[in-house]
């Protein structure tokens, strides 16, 4: 799509979006991940119009739901999701559906990320109900008390999930982080067993392999899925 990036600042947090030239609503995909802003116009050449947004976030801090012990050493999950959720929800939706034509509904809105990213995404759909469609690429699906979560908060009617994980990631590194691969395999079954729209999706490699490749296709999937009927668009 054509369109143009956009730098800016909310709440003192450094935040990129990429607006097509189209008039809103438009669907809105917010990136969880690290150092996008320079990738949103690349990644956003073959989608339909859509509104990309990403603000800087450090992982192990906003992107876990609760503390939890690192699995290397210097890590730490310190669990203040809480506070990145309701930055997004409370400043930067609000934002951008006012200067930007962001979808004001959840039908319109997908959110997705990479690694601690993807964990964020599924449960910051599963906390607020801000997002009908969440995406996880690689998502860190490891992390203690994360299946117990997704099972005592069953998705709503009509969301959509889109997962993704490398065919090498549950072969390497340390042993909490070889279970990725059934924790995802049992994601997909939960979701699909309550009637989601839901996709697994294999690539090849481990967790850093191809990472470009992987974000476009799940943005792919993510605008077939988010409610693009917003009508009324018009070409700025």
């Amino acid at each position: 799509m054509k369109g143009a990036l956009h730098r800016f600042s909310l709440e003192g947090r450094p935040c990129a979006c990429f607006a097509p030239q189209e008039e809103g609503p438009l669907p809105l995909l917010v990136l969880c991940g690290w150092g996008m802003e320079e990738k949103l116009p690349s990644l956003s050449q073959e989608l339909p119009p859509a509104l990309l947004f990403f603000a800087r976030a450090e992982g192990g801090r906003d992107f876990t739901p609760w503390p939890a012990p690192g699995v290397r050493e210097g890590e730490a999950f310190t669990g203040e999701a809480d506070g990145y959720l309701e930055f997004l929800t409370e400043t930067a939706l609000p934002y951008l559906e006012r200067e930007y034509g962001a979808s004001p509904r959840p039908e319109g809105r997908g959110i997705l990320g990479y690694s601690l990213g993807g964990l964020f995404a599924l449960w910051a759909q599963a906390q607020s109900g801000a997002f009908q469609t969440a995406g996880s690429l690689s998502g860190s699906l490891w992390y203690p008390g994360w299946m117990d979560y997704m099972e005592q908060h069953p998705p709503r009617p009509g969301e959509k999930i889109y997962l993704s994980l490398g065919d090498r990631e549950e072969f390497g590194g340390p042993p909490l982080l070889r279970t990725v691969g059934d924790c995802t395999r049992r994601a997909h079954a939960f979701y699909k067993e309550k009637g989601l729209d839901t996709v697994l999706e294999w690539n090849k490699g481990g967790h850093g392999k191809g990472v470009d490749a992987r974000w476009k296709k799940a943005l792919a999937w993510m605008c077939r899925a988010v409610d693009e009927k917003e009508g009324g668009r018009k070409t700025r």
